[in-house]
């Protein structure tokens, strides 16, 4: 019980501190987001090689209980700028209003991390913009 009122009680705080609509969105940190984040352990430029951790989160919950996490990284190399698929997951929410998890990345660039409901596909509910530096 303890652990679920900690948990419930980080999410809350960071509901307040980004001013969050009701619609999905996606956190960034260094920390892991189940222990409690404030305003200042939210963060979008990591180093190559270190754990980023993310939070998908709706405050009103998700239309379904699987959602797809999509990492994609922007390619520079490319005249106009494309994008090259990353990583590929989907997910079961278990009826909860988040979903966290980590992920290492072992080269630099611009990421783009998106969830999408298995229902539709082509269109994001949440989107994260973040940069990896190499160190």
């Amino acid at each position: 019980m303890k652990k679920i009122t900690l948990i419930l009680f980080a999410f809350i705080q960071i509901f307040i501190l980004c001013g969050c609509s009701n619609s999905p969105f996606i956190i960034f940190s260094e920390q892991n987001p189940r222990n409690g984040l404030n305003k200042n352990q939210i963060e979008y430029n990591f180093k190559t090689e270190q754990p980023i951790y993310y939070a998908l989160i709706s405050p009103k919950g998700f239309e379904d209980d699987m959602v797809k996490i999509s990492l994609t990284k922007k390619d520079n190399e490319t005249e106009f700028g494309g994008y090259t698929n990353y990583r590929n997951k989907t997910v079961r929410l278990n009826g909860e209003n988040y979903y966290s998890d980590y992920f290492i990345i072992r080269e630099d660039g611009i990421f783009v991390l998106q969830a999408f409901n298995l229902k539709n596909l082509s269109k994001p509910i949440a989107t994260g913009i973040f940069r990896v530096y190499a160190n």
